[in-house]
C-alpha cells in the first residue's frame, strides 16, 4: 500500500528544499510601518532610502549587513507601492539619479553618513536590523518560495 505524505511532511519538504535558495543573500527582517509617509514626505524619504541602498552597496566605508540591506530595499518597495510608482518609473526617477551620484567622487563621503540616519528612521518606524528567526517561514509568507521564486541580494 502506498502512503500519501501528510501536510506536515509536504511542508517540511518544501522548507528543506527552500533552505539552499535562502542562503543566496535574501534575509527577511521585520519591516517598518510606513503608512504615515504620504505625498511629498514619502517621495523624499523614498529618495533617501534608495540613495542609502546605492551608497551602502557601493561605498565600502558605509557597507551594511544583509539584514540592513533587506530593510532598505524592502522599505523602498513599500514606499514605491504606497506612492503607486511602477517599476519603470522607480528605476528611472529614483535608482537612476542615485547611481548617477556615484559619478561624483565626493558622494561616498557626503551621502555615506545618511545611511545610518535612514536605517535609524526605519527602525523607529518598527523595522529591524536583525534577521527574523525563521527565514524559511518568512520566505513562504512573503511568497518568495512558491514556484521556486526566491528574492536575492
Amino acid at each position: 500500500m502506498m502512503r500519501v505524505p501528510g501536510i506536515a511532511s509536504l511542508g517540511a519538504l518544501l522548507l528543506l528544499s527552500a533552505a539552499p535558495a535562502l542562503a543566496d543573500g535574501k534575509v527577511y527582517v521585520q519591516l517598518p510601518n510606513l503608512a504615515s509617509y504620504e505625498g511629498a514626505r514619502a517621495e523624499q524619504f523614498l529618495h533617501q532610502v534608495v540613495v542609502a541602498n546605492v551608497v551602502s552597496s557601493n561605498c565600502a566605508d558605509y557597507a551594511v549587513t544583509d539584514a540592513e540591506w533587506s530593510l532598505l530595499t524592502d522599505s523602498g518597495d513599500i514606499l514605491a507601492k504606497q506612492l503607486d510608482i511602477d517599476s519603470t518609473a522607480y528605476d528611472k526617477d529614483f535608482y537612476g539619479p542615485a547611481f548617477d551620484l556615484l559619478d561624483k567622487p565626493e558622494t561616498c563621503a557626503a551621502e555615506g553618513p545618511n545611511v545610518e540616519y535612514v536605517l535609524r528612521e526605519l527602525v523607529e518606524q518598527g523595522g529591524s536590523r536583525e534577521p527574523l528567526a525563521n527565514q524559511a517561514a518568512a520566505a513562504i509568507a512573503a511568497g518568495d518560495v512558491a514556484g521556486g521564486k526566491i528574492k536575492t541580494k
